[in-house]
């Protein structure tokens, strides 16, 4: 119990951050027994933005594994947005550009999330933080977002309860952090999904606007642009709700709205696919075939799961424990407790759907779940954050549990004073639970990740390269000592040093061709070097810098 309630191991600084974001929270709780929601959401959303804010400064290094590979692609946007490369320059092709972990045009993912970072290093700099801006942006805009999906579908108690189990989805707060192989591209995708379903339930209750038609076909169009065909989710729930609400009436479907949000979604989304297919039409075929590929083959292994793979990770996803381990490798245990959270879940959802009342909103809920979650279950790739589109739907099913609880406070005691005394500790205990702060930590401080001070000092290192390099150089043997072909580490040292970097040393006349092209040469001797390198005066030996990785 003493370390669920224990924040140590961050900094006073990261640590300020996560006490105003618990102390806005707790403000926001009060304000909303006092019926006055406005400025509940206010406070709520003001906390979730130190806690996000907290989460994108916990770890002063790029992660495993795709938050380095995106910040290296944003930074080099920054110069050439409608041209994503990973290497800034491609003066050796024994890597295969044709393989994302090296390549040269980079379009294994689509463009919007690495934009929007480039825009924020262009507006503040190059650095960790501004990596994780723009999520921390978007997960705080998730905050009302989902209060506003909440309140629509039933009320504006449902509202608070799903804004405040989006403020403490512990989930989310990792993914902005870059921790994992989820990160800004899934917060990206998520608000874009999040808010084009939003902006649909304010076209249904505007009375069918056109305006509301014309920001969800953009908003749409945004997720196809950060990841793909999902994208389109919305069209789903809209199709699915015309047919539950008007049957067969199509006259009462207003048709020519349902078909200018597709098609400003396909104006938004088709112009970078014709681009890419034109510019880079080897690379674009590669990528669109491994697309295709994530539905039926498993690309990378690790990515392979059972076909309860999503059921076995729905209580971690939004509740937790602190015994989780990584979930992308093995099994996972159907333990007590985890049976419990996905009752939990279950009832959460049932309590929704029939507090619904009205078909027309029980029936597009249950159909886009069960779609969602059967669709990645049947895929052969498969990782924890992908059904994670749908999160409204999850932080809504918390949230009926809490209103549940709410009634029942109610219902056996009558005195306002003693409601709030059960009815706040309570809560508050429940959002804490949600946070899973105890796992939270033993994934991102020192004492419990072996590796973390390694990465530190990486980092450093690689800042200290950035200010000897002269421009124009090439960096070699950028790899770790027990790295075992690891091509991940290569990506962090030229993101940071700006070098141009290989984890193995150039052949000899590789290096003759690579002096005539005009570079500067250097290589790191922590690992073996050739002597035609040692005995070359005009290569740098740089030997105060010592790449570890012992992953």
């Amino acid at each position: 119990m003493a370390e669920f309630f224990d924040l140590s191991g961050f900094s006073a600084a990261k640590n300020m951050w996560l006490v105003f974001g618990l102390s806005l929270a707790a403000a926001s709780f009060l304000l909303y027994y006092l019926k006055k929601d406005r400025l509940a959401l206010l406070l709520l959303t003001l906390g979730g933005f130190c806690l996000y804010t907290f989460g994108a400064l916990t770890d002063p290094f790029l992660n495993f594994w795709d938050e380095r590979f995106h910040a290296l692609v944003a930074k080099n946007c920054m110069e050439t947005p409608l041209m994503p490369r990973l290497y800034p320059e491609l003066p050796m092709t024994e890597l295969d550009p044709m393989v994302w972990p090296h390549a040269y045009v980079w379009l294994h993912k689509q463009p919007l999330f690495t934009w929007q970072i480039a825009l924020c290093f262009k507006l503040f700099g190059v650095s960790e933080f501004t990596l994780r801006l723009p999520s921390v942006i978007m997960a705080t805009l998730m905050i009302p977002l989902c209060y506003r999906i909440g309140k629509l579908f039933i009320d504006s108690r449902l509202g608070f309860y799903t804004a405040l189990s989006a403020t403490f989805s512990w989930f989310l707060l990792d993914l902005v952090a870059g921790h994992g192989t989820s990160d800004h591209n899934n917060v990206c995708f998520v608000f874009y999904v999040t808010a084009s379903v939003w902006s649909w339930m304010e076209y249904v209750r505007s009375g069918r606007r056109w305006g509301w038609t014309v920001v969800t076909g953009v908003l749409s169009g945004c997720a196809i642009l950060t990841k793909w065909l999902m994208g389109l989710l919305v069209y789903l729930v809209w199709g699915v709700y015309l047919l539950a609400k008007y049957r067969f009436q199509l006259k009462e479907w207003k048709i020519p709205q349902f078909v200018v949000a597709l098609a400003i979604t396909v104006a938004v989304a088709l112009p970078w696919q014709i681009f890419t297919m034109k510019a880079y039409p080897d690379v674009a075929k590669v990528e669109m075939r491994n697309n295709a590929l994530h539905f039926s083959t498993v690309v990378e292994k690790e990515h392979g799961q059972d076909g309860d793979f999503y059921l076995e990770t729905l209580p971690f996803i939004y509740i937790g424990d602190k015994d989780y381990d990584e979930i992308t490798s093995k099994a996972i245990d159907y333990t007590p407790l985890r049976i419990f959270h996905i009752l939990i879940l279950l009832a959460g959802f049932g309590l929704l759907v029939w507090r619904a009342g009205k078909w027309k909103k029980r029936i597009p809920l249950m159909v886009t779940v069960l779609f969602v979650y059967l669709f990645f279950s049947i895929a052969a790739m498969k990782l924890p954050a992908y059904p994670f589109c749908i999160c409204a739907a999850g932080f809504m099913s918390i949230g009926m549990v809490c209103c549940f609880m709410e009634d029942i406070i109610q219902k056996f005691l009558k005195n306002r004073v003693a409601i709030f005394a059960v009815w706040f500790p309570l809560i508050a205990l429940a959002a804490l639970y949600q946070f899973n702060f105890t796992w939270y930590r033993h994934h991102h401080i020192n004492r419990y990740v072996w590796w973390r001070s390694t990465m530190i000092e990486n980092v450093q290192d690689y800042k200290q390269l950035a200010n000897t390099l002269p421009e124009k150089t090439i960096l070699f043997n950028v790899r770790g000592l027990n790295d075992n072909g690891i091509y991940c580490t290569p990506i962090e040292a030229m993101f940071y040093s700006g070098a141009v970097c290989y984890s193995f040393p150039p052949t000899e006349e590789q290096l003759q061709m690579l002096k005539v092209q005009g570079y500067h040469i250097a290589i790191l001797t922590h690992l073996p070097v050739p002597d035609y390198m040692m005995e070359d005066d005009e290569v740098m030996k740089i030997d105060n810098v010592e790449v570890r990785y012992d992953l």
